[in-house]
């Protein structure tokens, strides 16, 4: 009989202890794993939620929310539905299928009543379809059916206490109540009714300042009756130049309040010096001088942008740096200074002033031209003049 040494021979001990290991190490590698998986779906999180909530407007939070949902799950189909503002409509505003991008601007209504979406009101839960045959149940709120589509989401959008709507979401593989991506679904869902909320707070705030801003300028143009109108065509005008000068979409209206406050310093100048007839004194003309950095006083404790501070304070500079408060020059002028002096100067020249009759269109051009590069910046003179030619000056569009 052959003999077998005892240290070849495994116990069952052994095995059972290097079974043991061997599970220990495997189920380290996946919960190593899995932390590595929620470590980086708690990154996309955080992205897609900070590129949600810097959104101020309705239709950058649904489009910022839509196109990265795909990056937290694998879907067909997702859609944003609001509430009307009576409560019992819901309008469909933009839905993004797979294969086909993001369709938006949709006032598709639908009546909540006797609907799924009572559910969300009444009690405040999510909607989990994993029964195809439940379609025609939400075919009011899926404009397409596919046949492999297996369940069906609805994620309440909320803010604090308030339900704004509904994201659906539409995978091609049954889900649960008890799915990671449904809580990151629910996560991303309550962002969405938080921006919205600031966005109301923020379209409230910027009310507030428009009518705060045309209240200062009813103020002004109450005392001096020559520049009734002025400061709206300086705003319309100045905002049309930095359009033609590319600039964003938020330097333009910044411009346009600028322009709008431009002389909102004027309110601290004696009235019988703004109506004087005769020459002005040097005294007098420095108090006019003041105006922009009263200007500065009056806005800077109403926090009002920088940039629009300063178009206010330099909008006297000259191109030359003989201007004032200051006397910079050139590029050191902010742009949207430079834009103001130049519409400005223009309005003032074909406008009735206590001292002298309105100019003509053709003398304030060639002004404007043989002033170029000293008073006045010589590419935004180039555009101011071709507009004017253009007639695009002509008429004035009340903005609110």
């Amino acid at each position: 009989m052959a003999n077998i040494d005892d240290k070849d021979v495994m116990s069952e001990d052994e095995k059972e202890s290097k079974l043991l290991n061997a599970l220990h190490k495997t189920l380290d590698l996946a919960f190593d794993k899995a932390q590595e998986e929620n470590a980086l779906m708690l990154k996309k999180l955080i992205e897609i939620t900070q590129i949600i909530s810097s959104n101020l407007k309705l239709k950058g939070i649904i489009k910022a929310t839509l196109k990265r949902l795909n990056k937290i799950i694998e879907g067909e189909y997702f859609a944003i539905w609001l509430f009307d503002e009576t409560g019992k409509k819901i309008i469909l505003k933009a839905y993004l299928e797979k294969n086909d991008g993001l369709k938006v601007n949709f006032e598709d209504r639908i009546e909540i009543e006797n609907t799924v979406i009572n559910e969300f009101v009444d009690e405040n839960v999510l909607v989990l379809s994993k029964d195809t045959k439940d379609y025609k149940y939400f075919k009011n709120l899926i404009n397409f059916m596919k046949e492999n589509i297996q369940s069906i989401l609805l994620i309440p959008i909320q803010g604090l206490g308030n339900i704004y709507g509904i994201l659906i979401v539409c995978t091609h593989y049954p889900m649960d109540h008890r799915s990671n991506e449904i809580g990151y679904l629910s996560i991303i869902a309550n962002q969405v009714g938080l921006s919205l909320e600031n966005a109301q707070l923020y379209k409230s705030l910027q009310n507030y300042f428009y009518n705060v801003v045309n209240a200062l300028v009813a103020a002004l143009e109450a005392k001096d009756k020559y520049t009734q109108g002025h400061s709206l065509r300086v705003a319309q005008w100045s905002k049309i130049v930095a359009r033609e000068l590319d600039l964003s979409e938020n330097e333009q209206k910044k411009i346009y309040i600028a322009g709008l406050l431009h002389d909102i310093g004027k309110v601290g100048v004696e009235e019988y010096i703004l109506l004087k007839k005769a020459p002005l004194t040097s005294q007098e003309i420095e108090k006019i001088r003041e105006h922009p950095v009263l200007g500065v006083k009056i806005l800077e404790p109403a926090n009002v942008p920088k940039e629009i501070i300063k178009a206010v304070l330099y909008h006297h500079e000259n191109y030359d740096g003989s201007g004032y408060p200051e006397g910079i020059s050139g590029e050191k002028i902010p742009v949207l200074a430079r834009i103001i002096r130049v519409v400005d100067s223009y309005d003032a020249m074909i406008s009735d002033r206590p001292y002298r009759k309105a100019f003509s269109k053709e003398w304030a051009i060639e002004e404007l031209k043989r002033c170029s590069g000293k008073q006045f910046d010589p590419s935004i003179v180039d555009i101011v003049v071709r507009l004017i030619k253009r007639g695009i000056f002509d008429n004035i569009v009340i903005e609110n």
